[in-house]
């Protein structure tokens, strides 16, 4: 699987061709491989108001946030996010490290609310070699109609990713036993926060009146929980969400800038290229090129 081809969002339909998409039916958005391997294509922390994901780690180990929970993740393992769940990804960064994700968008399956994949509370990591096998299999072969595009690929597509949400149901039923539980402490009312207001003026200082805490105790807490510094996480959900623009949307780098929190577009420039790898012209077309 050639590098520079695979590391690629690659998107099924067009805007026109979603409209024309029955509207109580799901679609296959896109499908993504990754492969961290050189240091680039890192993804941070996001979310997807309308489509949900299920990502497979083919090759390496790392951890992985959804919601306000963190996992230890491996080869081996699938993990599950609802539409508009906040996750991130960080691998072990010594090692190969690849990926193979698809994201599907107008969800509605029987007994969960629009755009779940799973039951909230109950753990998005699964370990079970058989059906990973299988997915796998559905997923490359998925991404390889959508390489070649040859005639019927999109119908052809929409089914492989019918039998992946099969596969994924028959796992998901069985996990009552492996639920989580949710605590609203202080660090997950501070994360819920900074995710509705990361494009603002956020600062420690702002963050410890907002919550009646030392910006002392808030840090320590915070870094402690999470692995971040307020001031990190921040950073983090605002470069993520402009990875998200710079594929998903025409919007300029300026523009995009401003609109995750940055007044200064030569700036975000320098952050994101220390932390991605790339520019963010070079990321849009890294993400988005024809082959």
């Amino acid at each position: 699987m050639s590098k520079t081809i695979s590391n690629r969002q690659r998107f099924v339909f067009s805007e026109e061709e979603i409209r024309g998409l029955p509207p109580d039916q799901p679609y296959l958005a896109y499908v993504s491989y990754a492969d961290w391997t050189d240091g680039k294509f890192r993804m941070m922390m996001h979310a997807h108001d309308d489509t949900a994901e299920i990502l497979l780690v083919l090759k390496g180990h790392g951890r992985y946030a959804v919601g306000l929970h963190r996992h230890q993740i491996a080869a081996g393992d699938v993990v599950v996010s609802n539409a508009g769940v906040l996750h991130d990804e960080v691998p072990q960064t010594d090692e190969q490290y690849h990926t193979l994700c698809i994201g599907v968008s107008r969800l509605a399956l029987p007994g969960l609310a629009p755009g779940q994949l799973i039951r909230p509370g109950i753990s998005p990591v699964f370990y079970q070699p058989e059906q990973f096998a299988d997915l796998a299999q559905l997923f490359h072969q998925i991404e390889r109609h959508l390489a070649e595009r040859e005639a019927y690929y999109q119908p052809l597509c929409q089914s492989l990713m019918l039998a992946s949400l099969q596969l994924i149901r028959r796992m998901t039923d069985s996990r009552d036993s492996f639920s989580l539980h949710d605590t609203e402490t202080t660090c997950a009312r501070v994360e819920r926060y900074i995710d509705a207001h990361f494009a603002e003026n956020l600062s420690v200082d702002q963050l410890g009146r907002q919550f009646f805490i030392s910006p002392y105790h808030l840090s320590h807490i915070f870094k402690q929980q999470t692995g971040y510094s307020p001031k990190q996480y921040i950073l983090r959900r605002r470069i993520g969400e402009a990875q998200m623009r710079l594929v998903n949307t025409q919007d300029t780098v300026q523009r995009i800038a401003a609109g995750v929190g940055f007044e200064d577009g030569n700036y975000f420039s320098r952050l994101f290229t220390k932390y991605i790898g790339m520019s963010p012209i070079e990321y849009r077309e890294f993400r988005t090129g024809k082959d």
